[in-house]
């Protein structure tokens, strides 16, 4: 009896060891349901079972299935089954409340039971619409809670249950694997599946989500393929029974859509490659997409989770990562038994790497499951990685491996009644070595707009954690989003401090840093909002937000806000004999610079950002005229160079 959901390795990301806080709990965390629309979803991991097809249904014929809204099954013998929310063995129905659903489907004017649509872009949550089942079109079992069951404890709860109306038989078959695809979000409701091996006398019940919680993200994949291994339950019984069953527990809940319901025989040997992973020994588990040389391990491990699907016992488990440049192997010593699932992983030094992106492919086998054999489909997964000469990045994206790449972002739009100004978007960095950070570039989701603000922040985690933000080791001025960033799709912010005539960049020494953005649209006048690489699932507390006037909340992905490491201090002194030949106006700059010297002989002209970016460059004599019309609002450096010596002039453009 196990259910086998999008396999990832959270379970082995723990909440970072190196930080001594916790944070509110996940019911607390999501206490403002509608206003929490997460601009992410995580790709399903989990395969559909190879075996044969024994039985499946659509939902395109209403009549196959008897739907009920009365509460019935409050009776039902319920003889197993088990609460992933809880992690605890079932033996009893939730409790509802009679006569059962009071709420009124304003789609049909009757109580609210389950439908069957064809529309999938019904799902009322835009990241999970359409609902990509395989066979949507043909039909799909559905309840919206959300457009139905009104406020929360205001009377109108909605019990539903979908149950098969003809027994199936599988005589004969005694290794089986319930499958279904399906398309959720969580709030406080609950949703599983019964099956029963006598025509329902007595039922066994798996339960996904309930008021307790939900066992992965509050959004479910797109589709979500769950499977079941139900031969304890139902295997070699000819009256076997499907029932399918939704509660809102009376609250303003969200929906559930079920498609693509099948019984599969169980292959004798299959093993399952169901997430793979590489990261430096030092980094708390998260995986970064980008290592500058001079913050990398020696050693990084490489491993994936792996789990037995067949029937027998699979010995010599074993993993082959390899990535063209080197591989990393690791094997089990027991046997993965049936049903069990196991981690596969082994320390490997990396020291020898330079510069480059690394594609890898993680294979996995067994004995009785090798290359190329029958059930060889679901034994490799991808990751790739990069080592940078300066970039420092924990989101991978444009470096993911072909087709699995998923973004979302958060932003000032995220929370718009009481966070769409001082919204908080922040990514760990730990350095492994002292260095200096010259720049901090952040990519931007497609909702922002012009003349939003943004205020940079470097802090160690703790001062992080605390909301001590006044203690940060580096604070910008208040950054003006152009339409220039707008239409690159980014903003970089240089980092460090005037010094003089010299702007130094920001020396750290070894530690964690959180780089932080925090985020101000004039009340949703201009929204803001930063990518976030959902690709892959990275621990707590690698990437996170603080919520204004509030604390701090974990995100299980990737911002993407990237660290340019390197001392890039300006020198802005210019050469004294030269001072007084050239002149550049107007300060602050709109459309236009003049740049006159008192010389015939010719100048070369250099514009540079203050992450040292050339911009413009030129030859002139006497004078030049400069469009600035395209220039991103900011601070600029002008070089003039002749044979008189260097002139440097800072210039604002407004």
């Amino acid at each position: 009896m196990k259910i086998i959901m999008k396999k990832i390795y959270l379970s082995i990301l723990c909440v970072l060891t190196s930080f001594a806080f916790s944070a509110q709990s996940s019911s607390n965390q999501l206490a403002k349901k509608h206003e929490v629309i997460l601009e992410k979803i995580k790709p399903n991991l989990a395969a559909q079972p190879k075996g044969v097809v024994l039985w499946e249904n659509q939902f395109d014929t209403p009549s196959d299935w008897i739907t009920d809204n009365s509460c019935t099954y409050s009776t039902y013998n319920i003889v197993g089954g088990y609460d992933y929310a809880n992690g605890t063995s079932i033996s009893s129905t939730s409790t509802c409340t009679s006569p059962g659903t009071v709420a009124i489907d304003p789609n049909t004017g009757n109580t609210a039971n389950w439908r069957f649509e064809t529309d999938g872009n019904l799902i009322p949550v835009s990241v999970l619409s359409p609902f990509a089942a395989a066979s949507t079109s043909n039909g799909f079992l559905f309840i919206d809670s959300d457009a139905t069951g009104g406020g929360d404890g205001d009377g109108t709860p909605i019990f539903v249950t979908a149950t098969i109306a003809t027994p199936i038989d599988l005589t004969g078959e005694n290794s089986v694997v319930l499958s279904f695809s399906h398309n959720y979000r969580w709030w406080q409701d609950t949703r599983g599946v019964r099956v029963s091996g006598d025509n329902g006398a007595s039922w066994v019940q798996y339960e996904i989500t309930n008021n307790s919680g939900y066992p992965n993200d509050q959004n479910s994949g797109n589709p979500e393929i769950t499977s079941i291994d139900v031969s304890a339950d139902v295997g070699g019984q000819s009256q076997v029974l499907i029932q399918f069953y939704y509660e809102d527990n009376d609250f303003w809940a969200w929906y559930w859509a079920v498609d693509d319901v099948k019984i599969s025989r169980k292959d004798l040997n299959n093993v399952q490659n169901n997430a793979a992973w590489i990261y430096g020994e030092s980094t708390n588990f998260a995986e970064y997409g980008r290592t500058p040389l001079t913050q990398m391990d020696q050693d990084w491990v490489v491993g994936v989770e792996v789990s037995n699907d067949g029937v027998n016992g699979q010995s010599n488990v074993t993993l082959l990562a390899d990535f063209g440049t080197f591989t990393a192997t690791a094997s089990m010593s027991d046997t993965l038994y049936a049903d069990s699932s196991s981690y596969v992983e082994t320390l490997t030094d990396l020291s020898m790497l330079g510069t480059g992106v690394y594609q890898g492919t993680y294979t996995v086998t067994s004995d009785s499951d090798q290359v190329g054999g029958p059930n060889f489909v679901d034994n490799v997964q991808e990751r790739n990685f990069e080592i940078t000469t300066d970039v420092y990045s924990l989101d991978g994206i444009d470096n993911h491996p072909a087709g699995t790449q998923t973004l979302g972002g958060y932003g000032s739009y995220t929370w718009p009644t009481d966070a769409s100004d001082g919204l908080i978007c922040a990514t760990m960095y730990p350095f492994l070595n002292n260095d200096t950070i010259n720049s901090v570039r952040a990519y931007l989701t497609s909702s922002t707009v012009a003349d939003a603000e943004v205020i940079l922040y470097i802090i160690d985690s703790t001062g992080y954690m605390n909301g001590n933000f006044g203690a940060a080791i580096f604070t910008s001025d208040l950054y003006i989003v152009t339409p220039n960033d707008v239409a690159n799709g980014y903003i970089e912010i240089p980092v460090g401090f005037q010094n003089g005539n010299i702007f130094e960049s920001l020396p750290v020494v070894a530690g964690n840093y959180y780089a932080c953005l925090e985020l101000y649209s004039g009340g949703g006048t201009f929204d803001i909002g930063i990518i976030d690489d959902a690709t892959v699932v990275q621990p707590a507390w690698s990437s996170a937000i603080w919520y204004p006037l509030d604390q701090a909340y974990t995100n299980s992905n990737s911002f993407a806000i990237r660290l340019n490491l390197g001392d890039n201090s300006i020198d802005y002194t210019g050469i004294s004999e030269n001072l007084n030949t050239i002149q550049i106006y107007p300060n602050p700059a709109s459309n236009f610079i003049n740049i006159s010297t008192t010389t015939s002989e010719s100048s070369e002209l250099v514009i540079k950002d203050m992450a040292g970016k050339v911009v413009h460059t030129d030859n002139f004599n006497l004078k030049i005229n400069v469009n600035t019309e395209n220039f991103a609002k900011g601070t600029y450096l002008i070089d003039v160079k002749n044979t008189q010596g260097i002139f440097s002039k800072k210039i604002t453009i407004k």
